[in-house]
Protein backbone atom coordinates (compact mmCIF):
# COMPACT_ATOMS: atom_id res chain seq x y z
CA UNK A 1 0.00 0.00 0.00
CA UNK A 2 2.85 2.39 0.82
CA UNK A 3 4.22 4.47 -2.04
CA UNK A 4 7.60 6.12 -1.47
CA UNK A 5 8.06 9.86 -1.86
CA UNK A 6 10.80 9.09 -4.37
CA UNK A 7 8.10 7.82 -6.72
CA UNK A 8 6.24 11.16 -6.70
CA UNK A 9 6.91 12.91 -10.01
CA UNK A 10 5.69 16.45 -9.21
CA UNK A 11 3.23 18.44 -7.11
CA UNK A 12 0.30 17.41 -9.33
CA UNK A 13 1.17 13.76 -8.93
CA UNK A 14 1.29 14.14 -5.13
CA UNK A 15 -2.06 15.92 -5.18
CA UNK A 16 -3.65 13.18 -7.28
CA UNK A 17 -2.24 10.40 -5.10
CA UNK A 18 -3.58 12.04 -1.93
CA UNK A 19 -7.04 12.36 -3.51
CA UNK A 20 -6.91 8.74 -4.69
CA UNK A 21 -5.96 7.53 -1.21
CA UNK A 22 -9.13 9.06 0.23
CA UNK A 23 -11.33 7.91 -2.65
CA UNK A 24 -10.05 4.35 -2.10
CA UNK A 25 -11.40 4.59 1.45
CA UNK A 26 -14.85 5.71 0.31
CA UNK A 27 -14.47 9.43 0.89
CA UNK A 28 -15.64 12.06 -1.60
CA UNK A 29 -12.45 13.77 -2.76
CA UNK A 30 -12.20 16.68 -5.18
CA UNK A 31 -8.82 17.83 -6.49
CA UNK A 32 -8.52 20.74 -6.80
CA UNK A 33 -11.62 22.57 -5.57
CA UNK A 34 -12.42 26.26 -5.18
CA UNK A 35 -14.13 26.84 -1.82
CA UNK A 36 -16.22 29.81 -0.72
CA UNK A 37 -14.72 31.80 2.14
CA UNK A 38 -16.28 34.49 4.32
CA UNK A 39 -14.50 36.91 2.04
CA UNK A 40 -13.72 35.71 -1.44
CA UNK A 41 -12.71 32.29 -2.72
CA UNK A 42 -9.69 29.98 -2.44
CA UNK A 43 -8.57 26.98 -4.40
CA UNK A 44 -7.49 24.07 -2.20
CA UNK A 45 -5.43 21.13 -3.44
CA UNK A 46 -7.70 18.38 -2.11
CA UNK A 47 -11.16 18.75 -0.58
CA UNK A 48 -12.45 15.67 1.24
CA UNK A 49 -15.92 14.94 2.65
CA UNK A 50 -16.70 11.87 4.76
CA UNK A 51 -20.13 10.65 3.52
CA UNK A 52 -20.49 8.17 6.38
CA UNK A 53 -20.97 10.72 9.16
CA UNK A 54 -24.36 12.08 10.19
CA UNK A 55 -22.87 15.56 10.40
CA UNK A 56 -20.60 16.29 7.39
CA UNK A 57 -16.91 16.13 8.19
CA UNK A 58 -14.74 18.19 5.84
CA UNK A 59 -10.98 17.86 5.41
CA UNK A 60 -8.91 20.22 3.31
CA UNK A 61 -5.43 19.19 2.29
CA UNK A 62 -2.55 21.19 0.91
CA UNK A 63 0.14 19.22 -0.96
CA UNK A 64 3.65 20.71 -1.00
CA UNK A 65 6.12 18.89 -3.22
CA UNK A 66 8.78 21.52 -2.66
CA UNK A 67 12.55 21.24 -2.59
CA UNK A 68 12.55 22.89 0.83
CA UNK A 69 10.67 22.40 4.08
CA UNK A 70 7.31 24.07 4.61
CA UNK A 71 7.44 27.22 6.79
CA UNK A 72 5.05 28.22 9.56
CA UNK A 73 3.45 30.87 7.32
CA UNK A 74 1.82 28.07 5.34
CA UNK A 75 0.21 26.81 8.55
CA UNK A 76 -1.16 30.28 9.36
CA UNK A 77 -2.53 30.57 5.84
CA UNK A 78 -4.35 27.24 6.15
CA UNK A 79 -5.86 28.29 9.47
CA UNK A 80 -7.39 31.30 7.73
CA UNK A 81 -8.81 29.14 4.92
CA UNK A 82 -10.25 26.60 7.37
CA UNK A 83 -11.99 29.25 9.40
CA UNK A 84 -13.36 30.82 6.23
CA UNK A 85 -14.79 27.63 4.69
CA UNK A 86 -15.81 25.77 7.85
CA UNK A 87 -13.52 22.77 7.43
CA UNK A 88 -13.19 20.41 10.39
CA UNK A 89 -9.64 19.24 9.74
CA UNK A 90 -6.67 20.49 7.78
CA UNK A 91 -3.68 18.48 6.61
CA UNK A 92 -0.51 19.80 5.06
CA UNK A 93 1.42 17.09 3.21
CA UNK A 94 5.06 17.92 2.58
CA UNK A 95 7.61 15.89 0.65
CA UNK A 96 10.52 17.48 2.51
CA UNK A 97 9.06 18.00 5.97
CA UNK A 98 8.55 21.23 7.93
CA UNK A 99 10.61 24.12 9.25
CA UNK A 100 11.12 24.54 12.98
CA UNK A 101 8.24 26.94 13.62
CA UNK A 102 5.59 25.00 11.70
CA UNK A 103 4.84 22.30 14.32
CA UNK A 104 4.47 24.97 17.02
CA UNK A 105 2.05 26.92 14.80
CA UNK A 106 -0.07 23.79 14.27
CA UNK A 107 0.17 22.46 17.83
CA UNK A 108 -2.99 24.12 19.15
CA UNK A 109 -5.05 23.83 16.00
CA UNK A 110 -6.85 21.10 14.10
CA UNK A 111 -4.15 21.13 11.43
CA UNK A 112 -1.93 18.08 11.03
CA UNK A 113 1.52 18.21 9.46
CA UNK A 114 2.54 15.03 7.66
CA UNK A 115 4.95 13.68 5.13
CA UNK A 116 3.46 11.59 2.33
CA UNK A 117 4.63 8.41 4.06
CA UNK A 118 3.15 9.54 7.38
CA UNK A 119 -0.23 10.22 5.75
CA UNK A 120 -0.32 6.72 4.27
CA UNK A 121 0.62 5.20 7.62
CA UNK A 122 -1.98 7.25 9.51
CA UNK A 123 -4.77 6.01 7.25
CA UNK A 124 -3.26 2.62 6.43
CA UNK A 125 -5.47 0.46 8.64
CA UNK A 126 -8.64 2.21 7.47
CA UNK A 127 -7.56 1.84 3.85
CA UNK A 128 -6.89 -1.87 4.30
CA UNK A 129 -10.25 -2.56 5.96
CA UNK A 130 -12.06 -0.68 3.22
CA UNK A 131 -10.37 -2.76 0.50
CA UNK A 132 -11.38 -5.91 2.34
CA UNK A 133 -14.97 -4.65 2.56
CA UNK A 134 -15.06 -4.04 -1.19
CA UNK A 135 -13.66 -7.52 -1.82
CA UNK A 136 -16.22 -9.29 0.40
CA UNK A 137 -19.19 -9.28 -2.05
CA UNK A 138 -16.96 -10.63 -4.83
CA UNK A 139 -15.80 -13.46 -2.58
CA UNK A 140 -19.42 -14.19 -1.64
CA UNK A 141 -20.46 -14.38 -5.29
CA UNK A 142 -17.61 -16.76 -6.11
CA UNK A 143 -18.54 -19.05 -3.21
CA UNK A 144 -22.23 -19.01 -4.12
CA UNK A 145 -21.44 -19.84 -7.75
CA UNK A 146 -19.18 -22.67 -6.64
CA UNK A 147 -21.97 -24.07 -4.49
CA UNK A 148 -24.45 -24.01 -7.37
CA UNK A 149 -22.42 -26.54 -9.34
CA UNK A 150 -20.06 -28.31 -6.95
CA UNK A 151 -21.97 -28.72 -3.68
CA UNK A 152 -21.63 -32.45 -3.07
CA UNK A 153 -24.26 -32.41 -0.32
CA UNK A 154 -27.06 -31.28 -2.63
CA UNK A 155 -26.77 -33.49 -5.73
CA UNK A 156 -30.25 -32.70 -7.12
CA UNK A 157 -29.32 -29.00 -7.23
CA UNK A 158 -25.93 -29.51 -8.84
CA UNK A 159 -27.17 -32.09 -11.37
CA UNK A 160 -29.96 -29.75 -12.39
CA UNK A 161 -27.61 -26.78 -12.69
CA UNK A 162 -25.09 -28.75 -14.77
CA UNK A 163 -27.75 -30.13 -17.12
CA UNK A 164 -27.67 -27.38 -19.77
CA UNK A 165 -23.88 -27.26 -19.81
CA UNK A 166 -23.63 -31.01 -20.32
CA UNK A 167 -26.19 -30.91 -23.12
CA UNK A 168 -24.59 -27.96 -24.93
CA UNK A 169 -20.99 -29.17 -24.56
CA UNK A 170 -19.87 -26.28 -22.35
CA UNK A 171 -19.36 -28.27 -19.14
CA UNK A 172 -15.56 -28.21 -19.39
CA UNK A 173 -15.55 -24.45 -19.94
CA UNK A 174 -17.70 -24.03 -16.81
CA UNK A 175 -15.50 -26.37 -14.78
CA UNK A 176 -12.40 -24.41 -15.80
CA UNK A 177 -14.04 -21.16 -14.64
CA UNK A 178 -15.11 -22.74 -11.35
CA UNK A 179 -11.56 -23.99 -10.78
CA UNK A 180 -10.25 -20.49 -11.47
CA UNK A 181 -12.81 -19.04 -9.06
CA UNK A 182 -11.78 -21.48 -6.33
CA UNK A 183 -8.17 -20.53 -6.82
CA UNK A 184 -9.09 -16.86 -6.34
CA UNK A 185 -11.07 -17.57 -3.15
CA UNK A 186 -8.05 -19.44 -1.78
CA UNK A 187 -5.91 -16.41 -2.58
CA UNK A 188 -8.38 -14.14 -0.76
CA UNK A 189 -8.23 -16.32 2.34
CA UNK A 190 -4.44 -16.39 2.26
CA UNK A 191 -3.88 -12.79 1.20
CA UNK A 192 -2.16 -9.97 3.12
CA UNK A 193 -3.29 -9.37 6.69
CA UNK A 194 -2.29 -5.71 7.03
CA UNK A 195 -1.67 -2.64 4.89
CA UNK A 196 2.08 -2.69 5.54
CA UNK A 197 2.74 -6.40 5.02
CA UNK A 198 5.91 -6.53 2.93
CA UNK A 199 5.81 -7.90 -0.58
CA UNK A 200 6.32 -9.25 -3.05
CA UNK A 201 3.24 -11.48 -3.28
CA UNK A 202 3.12 -14.40 -5.69
CA UNK A 203 -0.22 -15.31 -7.24
CA UNK A 204 -1.05 -18.08 -9.74
CA UNK A 205 -0.54 -17.35 -13.43
CA UNK A 206 -0.49 -19.49 -16.57
CA UNK A 207 2.96 -20.38 -17.86
CA UNK A 208 2.35 -18.47 -21.08
CA UNK A 209 1.71 -15.18 -19.24
CA UNK A 210 4.37 -12.68 -20.39
CA UNK A 211 5.13 -11.58 -16.82
CA UNK A 212 5.12 -15.05 -15.24
CA UNK A 213 7.93 -16.10 -12.90
CA UNK A 214 8.59 -19.31 -10.98
CA UNK A 215 7.73 -19.06 -7.27
CA UNK A 216 9.46 -20.90 -4.42
CA UNK A 217 7.18 -23.90 -4.94
CA UNK A 218 8.18 -24.19 -8.58
CA UNK A 219 4.83 -22.93 -9.84
CA UNK A 220 4.12 -20.33 -12.51
CA UNK A 221 3.14 -17.07 -10.81
CA UNK A 222 2.89 -13.30 -11.06
CA UNK A 223 5.06 -11.31 -8.69
CA UNK A 224 3.06 -8.44 -7.18
CA UNK A 225 5.06 -5.66 -5.60
CA UNK A 226 2.91 -4.92 -2.56
CA UNK A 227 -0.49 -4.90 -0.88
CA UNK A 228 -1.99 -2.30 -3.23
CA UNK A 229 -0.96 -4.34 -6.29
CA UNK A 230 -2.42 -7.48 -4.66
CA UNK A 231 -5.82 -5.84 -4.13
CA UNK A 232 -5.84 -4.56 -7.71
CA UNK A 233 -5.03 -8.03 -9.04
CA UNK A 234 -7.49 -9.94 -6.85
CA UNK A 235 -10.34 -7.53 -7.58
CA UNK A 236 -9.77 -7.58 -11.33
CA UNK A 237 -9.40 -11.38 -11.34
CA UNK A 238 -12.56 -11.98 -9.29
CA UNK A 239 -14.63 -9.62 -11.43
CA UNK A 240 -13.32 -11.28 -14.59
CA UNK A 241 -14.27 -14.80 -13.46
CA UNK A 242 -17.71 -13.67 -12.30
CA UNK A 243 -18.41 -11.88 -15.59
CA UNK A 244 -17.12 -14.74 -17.77
CA UNK A 245 -19.13 -17.30 -15.80
CA UNK A 246 -22.30 -15.26 -16.19
CA UNK A 247 -21.65 -14.82 -19.93
CA UNK A 248 -21.16 -18.58 -20.31
CA UNK A 249 -24.32 -19.33 -18.32
CA UNK A 250 -26.33 -16.89 -20.41
CA UNK A 251 -25.08 -18.13 -23.78
CA UNK A 252 -25.51 -21.77 -22.76
CA UNK A 253 -29.05 -21.14 -21.54
CA UNK A 254 -29.99 -19.31 -24.73
CA UNK A 255 -28.59 -22.14 -26.85
CA UNK A 256 -30.36 -24.79 -24.76
CA UNK A 257 -33.79 -23.17 -25.02
CA UNK A 258 -33.28 -22.78 -28.76
CA UNK A 259 -33.25 -26.59 -29.05
CA UNK A 260 -36.38 -28.45 -30.13
CA UNK A 261 -38.71 -29.34 -27.28
CA UNK A 262 -37.91 -33.03 -27.67
CA UNK A 263 -34.17 -32.39 -27.16
CA UNK A 264 -34.86 -30.29 -24.06
CA UNK A 265 -37.16 -32.98 -22.65
CA UNK A 266 -34.49 -35.62 -23.22
CA UNK A 267 -31.93 -33.53 -21.33
CA UNK A 268 -34.33 -33.15 -18.41
CA UNK A 269 -34.99 -36.91 -18.38
CA UNK A 270 -31.25 -37.62 -18.32
CA UNK A 271 -30.82 -35.28 -15.36
CA UNK A 272 -33.73 -36.88 -13.50
CA UNK A 273 -32.23 -40.32 -14.11
CA UNK A 274 -28.93 -39.16 -12.61
CA UNK A 275 -30.77 -37.80 -9.56
CA UNK A 276 -32.58 -41.11 -9.08
CA UNK A 277 -29.25 -42.95 -9.14
CA UNK A 278 -27.41 -40.40 -6.99
CA UNK A 279 -29.79 -40.10 -4.06
CA UNK A 280 -29.89 -43.79 -3.03
CA UNK A 281 -26.08 -43.87 -3.11
CA UNK A 282 -25.95 -40.86 -0.80
CA UNK A 283 -28.30 -42.60 1.62
CA UNK A 284 -25.90 -45.55 1.79
CA UNK A 285 -23.00 -43.45 3.10
CA UNK A 286 -23.64 -44.14 6.77
CA UNK A 287 -23.97 -47.88 6.12
CA UNK A 288 -20.80 -48.41 4.08
CA UNK A 289 -17.09 -48.29 4.77
CA UNK A 290 -15.53 -45.05 3.45
CA UNK A 291 -13.51 -46.89 0.79
CA UNK A 292 -16.56 -48.73 -0.56
CA UNK A 293 -18.67 -45.57 -0.56
CA UNK A 294 -16.00 -43.66 -2.51
CA UNK A 295 -15.70 -46.55 -4.96
CA UNK A 296 -19.42 -46.40 -5.71
CA UNK A 297 -19.27 -42.63 -6.12
CA UNK A 298 -16.40 -43.07 -8.55
CA UNK A 299 -18.41 -45.54 -10.62
CA UNK A 300 -21.32 -43.12 -10.68
CA UNK A 301 -19.05 -40.29 -11.82
CA UNK A 302 -17.69 -42.47 -14.64
CA UNK A 303 -21.24 -43.13 -15.80
CA UNK A 304 -22.06 -39.40 -15.72
CA UNK A 305 -19.09 -38.61 -17.93
CA UNK A 306 -20.12 -41.30 -20.38
CA UNK A 307 -23.67 -39.90 -20.71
Amino acid sequence: MLIATSEIRNWKDLQNRVATLFRDMGYEASSPLTVELVRGKKEVDVHVVDPHTSVPHVIIIECKHWKSRVPQETVHSMQTVMEGCGANTGIIVSSKGFQKGAPEAAARSNIQLMTWEALQTAYGHEWFLRQREKLAPLEKTLLQTDGLYLDQWEPPKTISNWMQFHRMGTAKALFDLLAEGRQITFEIMGGPKSYDEPGPFHVPAPEYHPDAVIDRFGRSALELRGVRAWFEWITTSAESVIDRTEDLRRSTSEAFYALPDAAQDAAFETAFAEMRMEMPVRLLEEHLEPEEYQRILGLLEQRKQAV
